[in-house]
């Protein structure tokens, strides 16, 4: 049976790609590439920063900045924007607090863990989330399955006694690739990009204990 829910946080709970999208275009910006849609969604949408930026960094030639110093600004950019702009999907919260009552509740993501913080912080979460792993807890991100393995080991659970909540293609690679049920909301990307998952639901309300159930082994 499924014990524990494990939520991603950028996309899933919080509606801020936005910012993290401008954020790493004005550090990039800086280091002389200007950065489209495109290039962030296949670059960037759910994964590390670590990993991103050294992809990009490579494919783009970049040579005068260290991948250390564009991951600071980008961090800088995205925890001063998102102070005042920060945004939550609609109906998340009340499914965390509707999850919480009968699961053991993680969230697992991308984010460091000073931009994960700041967001537990703001939305008082501090107590609901068990165990958190972020970007600085692993030497692979997704779409490697180590963040969600990583998360089950530190709750003492097995894989398939968890279920997860992403947004993009890559944390549903990482979730499926680590053994766990997944359900995907189409937040960030639309259905065709996410057909890996187990459910794909549109609204928060359609996550039930009735379709946690049906995704038990």
């Amino acid at each position: 049976m499924i014990s524990t829910v494990i939520f991603d946080m950028n996309g899933v709970i919080t509606d801020d790609e936005d910012c993290h999208e401008l954020a790493t275009q004005k550090a990039f910006g800086e280091a002389g590439l200007q950065m489209s849609p495109e290039m962030y969604r296949t670059y960037c949408l759910g994964r590390t920063d670590a990993s991103a930026f050294k992809e990009l960094m490579a494919a783009y030639a970049i040579e005068n900045t260290e991948i250390g110093e564009l991951i600071a600004r980008k961090k800088a950019y995205y925890l001063e924007l998102v102070q005042d702009n920060l945004k939550i999907f609609d109906g998340v919260m009340d499914l965390i607090e509707r999850l919480n009552r009968s699961y053991t509740l993680a969230l697992t993501t991308s984010s460091t863990f000073e931009e994960a913080s700041v967001v537990i912080d703001l939305l008082q979460l501090q107590e609901v989330f068990k165990v958190r792993v972020t970007s600085e807890d692993v030497i692979k991100g997704k779409p490697d399955p180590e963040p969600y393995l990583l998360t089950a080991k530190k709750l003492g659970v097995r894989a398939h006694e968890c279920m997860v909540i992403e947004d993009s293609e890559n944390g549903v690679k990482s979730a499926k690739a680590a053994g766990m049920a997944c359900v995907a909301i189409t937040n960030s990307e639309k259905p065709g990009q996410l057909m890996l998952a187990d459910r794909i639901v549109s609204s928060y309300t359609k996550i039930t204990d009735g379709l946690i159930a049906s995704l038990s082994p």
